[in-house]
């Protein structure tokens, strides 16, 4: 807490009240004291109105110019006290006021109300930065969707096996992986990698991890999917980052079954024999999108509406708000386009199906 006040005996009984409870700092000028504002980033200001030189109105106008992390409680300690007086303390930033000649109890009171409010305002705005947070973690899984999406879309428009697994290494390339893709098919197996083209201890090792029962089968950072006629071999998944690792291998699951259906139905000469299983795997897809968009936007309407209930003289809290409100629309935006999207793949597809 700083004091700013050119009275010896304000500042000695601040120290009497506070000094075993708070970090105290003392000033006796407006000019001291906004420069250990800048400096010292207090939450509380004890600010006297009536000072040699800058008075306490123009030292709390600068002091909200400041650019700080947290604006500090600024409570105005004056003897003058009437209504005039108490109006332009408000109006140039101050959040409370306390009349001169102090009393003891009182002081005491608003102070630590300030600091319960401070509290407050520092655990909303975590809160914020927690919500902001899992708002561009949404924002990224609608990113890694919009990939998935992309590639379903040129997966059916495949029209032989190497062009298949081109497609899927571009798309897995999207995502930042060294892969590489097998299909195999009565007996034929062909390999492709992102690195080198086609490599034999890879084309090997695809086709002893595809007699296994599991679906997945990791090491490291190797991953192998299986599904069917094709198998997906990823040699660089981020397993330092548990929880970007954990939804990598929901989509490439996603993928790899999407590429094993169309794989299937190129082999019995026919889209239509995939179509169900790709319309599981967009379904899929777009409960998985759903539910993501749904909690983020769960958890910002509530830290908004804690926020508008908290935040209401805080300068900042317009900015914050602010942001709060761009996520929730990029959000929105993000979902109904990409939802739209996958609708329109379904009807493709069940199209292609009644067509032949």
């Amino acid at each position: 807490m700083l004091v700013i006040d050119d009275d010896p005996i304000v500042s000695q009984v601040m120290q009497m009240l506070f000094e075993t409870e708070l970090q105290l700092t003392c000033k006796v000028t407006g000019e001291e004291g906004l420069k250990a504002v800048a400096e010292e980033k207090p939450e509380i200001v004890l600010l006297d109105i009536e000072m040699e030189g800058m008075d306490g109105y123009e030292a709390c106008r600068r002091i909200r110019q400041l650019d700080l992390p947290f604006q500090p409680y600024i409570i105005f300690v004056s003897a003058h006290s009437d209504p005039v007086k108490r109006l332009a303390a408000y109006s140039v930033g101050g959040e409370d006021f306390v009349s001169k000649p102090l009393q003891p109890e009182e002081l005491v009171r608003k102070v630590e109300q300030a600091l319960r409010y401070r509290r407050e305002i520092h655990e909303l705005k975590s809160q914020a930065r927690g919500a902001m947070s899992v708002a561009m973690s949404a924002m990224t899984d609608s990113s890694a969707l919009g990939i998935c999406l992309q590639y379903f879309r040129r997966l059916f428009q495949a029209g032989d096996s190497g062009q298949l697994m081109r497609t899927t290494l571009d798309a897995l390339r999207e995502f930042g992986l060294d892969a590489s893709v097998q299909f195999r098919d009565n007996g034929e197996v062909k390999t492709l990698s992102s690195e080198s083209g086609n490599s034999q201890l890879e084309s090997l090792l695809l086709q002893d991890l595809s007699a296994e029962r599991q679906h997945i089968v990791c090491y490291d950072s190797r991953c192998a999917f299986n599904y069917g006629p094709v198998s997906l071999l990823i040699n660089n998944m981020p397993v330092d980052d548990i929880e970007r690792c954990g939804k990598l291998k929901d989509y490439l699951a996603l993928m790899a079954e999407g590429a094993a259906e169309r794989a299937e139905a190129m082999i019995q000469d026919g889209v239509a024999a995939g179509k169900d299983q790709a319309d599981a795997t967009l379904a899929a897809m777009m409960e998985s999108q759903r539910a993501g968009q749904a909690d983020a936007r769960t958890l910002l309407d509530a830290m908004r509406a804690r926020m508008e209930d908290m935040l209401g003289k805080e300068p900042r809290a317009a900015l914050l708000l602010g942001l709060v409100d761009e996520a929730q629309d990029s959000l929105g935006k993000l979902q109904l386009r990409q939802m739209r999207e996958l609708e329109s793949l379904g009807r493709r597809l069940r199209g292609v199906a009644l067509r032949e």
